[in-house]
């Protein structure tokens, strides 16, 4: 075993009491020898070198090779109670779930069209060999690398047509098909299947008290099917499928998908800021090997077991919203109409800032061997007792997805790709929460500044721009939760969230114009009662959650990455602590880098205590685009600082 990482699976430790039944219908088959075991502890707090874990995963060498030592990351927690989850769901953080809430999903599959039980079948056959496996009319599937830094936003070069669910892994090159449930196939529905937790947050039934609207059958099919030149009803894409409002969840979207090993889904943002609720299918170890080509699919039989002890089938790797600009840099995308985002598996050290650099006294001269800092990331100059580095690059959050194990629940508006290890399926379900409106503003400001803008779900924009449905649909059901004194501490002050991000004008607001005047002014004298209800005793619960517990209320809060993103990329410089802790304000004192792109991935020039200076280096990095010689360029900054991070990779 290696040094510092136990040879066992760990999971958090709990009251037993209080541990949902994991799942029993099939126990984990026995590891093999050439297994490969995810036995890092799931929800900690260590930081683990992203490489070296890789690596250690038996990943290809596409995925581990180009990995900077530089990058560190952790494992998602798992929540074993629904009080975890709810906390998980509050600060905003991935997580996975028991699999009891995915036990009907499996149950359905068993006897779906697969090779018999839910404890015998495999995802892949059931998907392939079923007598619905073949479509009426083709899909769209994506290779492997659709969507990756430097390609073209309106390119069809990584999208194929595949008449049948068996040609996205019979194939030689790796495909995934999210097929969106519509009735244009009988492909069983499992995601429906799914029992999503927290139901105070995602519930979709209308409570019996709340007002009702008739819709006529056109208003109810509408959002189904639209209508093409030649007047035949045809599927609808993502975007729109369901339309069922009225409960504090509103259900927006079901698909399954299946994936080849080494499909890579690059960095994107679902799609509304919503959350989505996925969970992989069972497998078996002992079927026939499937057709094709592939080279990510393991030749020797071999797995990669995931905390459960079943095979992992994806790897969703995570950024947070603080950590955006790391990742995308959407001004360079408008100007290119090419994606600029961060190639995880390729970009060298020397490419990245170090740590060194990010000091609270950045160099005012380039880098290079004459460079000098102390252990503890200063520069030479820093006064003793100097506070700790201003900025930091991100640590990564990753989330080993089972195959028949725990369904993960994503949060809204976390930047993400995903990694696809064997050939799978995975079903999933996305929900808008109302308590959670405060992400749906955060998504609109973000979409804004897309050449590209996405396509909208119903509920965007119909409801919310209605006046009698926003009220029956947004305003009443949010007044009831604010209102309710039986109501959960978290259920009311989300509500307070949601219903502030409703009324707020300083431009970080939700976009509904179905909000009437009068819908404003009962919402704000809701929101004056209960704001005096803090002050009191009773309230005392709430407003401890509201400053410690709700991460969109404290630290960097929504909010305040609002302000923030106005200045993202503001003369292609990147301003590395405007997000650092500073009393709620925004900080633009730096310290900043120069960022240039080649075949649209980002690269950081010397970190700077001033924009001018970071300005200056970024005409010099541009120079050397053109001369071909930028990465001799930064690795003649900082080829020299290896130390704890490791020799730049080439």
């Amino acid at each position: 075993v290696a040094r510092g990482y136990p040879a066992r699976a760990r999971m958090p430790t709990e009251d037993s009491a209080k541990r949902p039944r994991l799942m029993d219908t099939r126990p984990a088959e026995p590891p093999r020898s050439n297994d490969r075991i995810i036995d890092q502890t799931l929800g900690d707090d260590a930081e683990h070198p992203m490489r070296e874990l890789f690596e250690r995963w038996g990943l290809p060498d596409r995925f581990v090779r180009g990995v900077s030592p530089s990058w560190r990351c952790k494992l998602v927690p798992l929540a074993r109670t629904e009080d975890e989850m709810r906390d998980y769901a509050v600060r905003g953080v991935p997580a996975l779930a028991s699999p009891e809430y995915a036990r009907g999903v499996f149950d359905a599959m068993g006897g779906g069209g697969g090779d018999g039980g839910a404890a015998t079948a495999d995802a892949v056959s059931w998907a392939c060999d079923s007598p619905w496996s073949s479509f009426p009319r083709p899909k769209v599937a994506m290779v492997g690398g659709w969507g990756a830094p430097g390609s073209h936003l309106l390119s069809d070069r990584y999208m194929r047509m595949v008449g049948s669910f068996a040609e996205v892994v019979d194939g030689d090159e790796p495909l995934n098909l999210q097929m969106f449930h519509r009735d244009d196939t009988t492909v069983p529905v499992l995601p429906e299947r799914l029992r999503w937790p927290l139901p105070e947050f995602f519930d979709t039934r209308q409570s019996p008290d709340a007002p009702t609207i008739e819709q006529s059958a056109e208003e109810t099919d509408r959002g189904h099917h639209a209508i093409d030149a030649e007047g035949n009803k045809t599927a609808l894409p993502a975007q729109g499928a369901l339309h069922r409002p009225g409960g504090v969840g509103v259900p927006l979207d079901m698909a399954t998908r299946l994936s080849a090993a080494g499909a890579l889904t690059w960095w994107h943002l679902d799609d509304c800021g919503e959350f989505v609720f996925q969970v992989g299918l069972p497998v078996r170890r002992d079927v026939q090997r499937r057709v094709g080509a592939n080279p990510f699919r393991r030749s020797d039989g071999s797995e990669l077991l995931g905390p459960t002890g079943r095979p992992v089938c994806k790897l969703f790797v995570f950024a947070a919203r603080e950590d955006y600009e790391w990742i995308a840099q959407d001004g360079v995308m408008n100007q290119t109409m090419k994606q600029s985002a961060l190639d995880l598996f390729d970009t060298p050290t020397h490419r990245l800032p170090h740590r060194r650099e990010m000091c609270g006294d950045p160099s005012r001269t380039p880098l290079g061997p004459g460079a000098k800092f102390d252990d503890s990331g200063r520069s030479s100059g820093s006064p003793p007792g100097a506070v700790d580095p201003p900025a930091k690059l991100p640590t990564f959050w990753v989330a080993p997805l089972e195959c028949g194990g725990c369904p993960l629940l994503s949060p809204p508006n976390w930047i993400h790709c995903v990694l696809t290890v064997r050939d799978c399926v995975m079903v999933e379900e996305r929900r808008l929460s109302l308590a959670f409106l405060d992400e749906v503003a955060y998504f609109q400001r973000r979409a804004a500044r897309w050449c590209e803008p996405p396509v909208e779900y119903r509920f965007i924009r119909e409801d919310l721009n209605d006046v009698v449905r926003c009220r029956a649909h947004v305003v009443s059901p949010l007044l009831k939760m604010l209102t309710d004194e039986h109501g959960s501490v978290a259920t009311r002050c989300r509500a307070r969230s949601s219903l502030r991000t409703l009324v707020d004008a300083s431009g970080a607001g939700l976009d509904a114009s179905g909000l009437d005047e009068r819908a404003r002014r009962e919402i704000e004298a809701a929101l004056d009662a209960f704001e005096a209800f803090l002050k009191t005793d009773a309230g005392e619960a709430c407003a401890d959650f509201i400053r410690h517990r709700d991460s969109r209320e404290n630290g960097v809060g929504l909010g305040r990455l609002v302000r923030a993103m106005s200045r993202e990329g503001d003369g292609n410089v990147h301003a590395l602590g405007a997000l650092r802790p500073s009393g709620g304000a925004v900080v633009h004192d730096g310290p900043f880098a120069a960022v240039v792109h080649e075949r649209g991935a980002p690269r950081w020039g010397p970190v700077r205590g001033t924009r001018e200076e970071a300005a200056e280096d970024r005409k010099t990095m541009r120079r050397a685009v053109k001369e071909g010689s930028l990465d001799d360029l930064l690795r003649g900054w900082r080829g020299h600082l290896g130390g704890d991070e490791g020799a730049v990779v080439k």
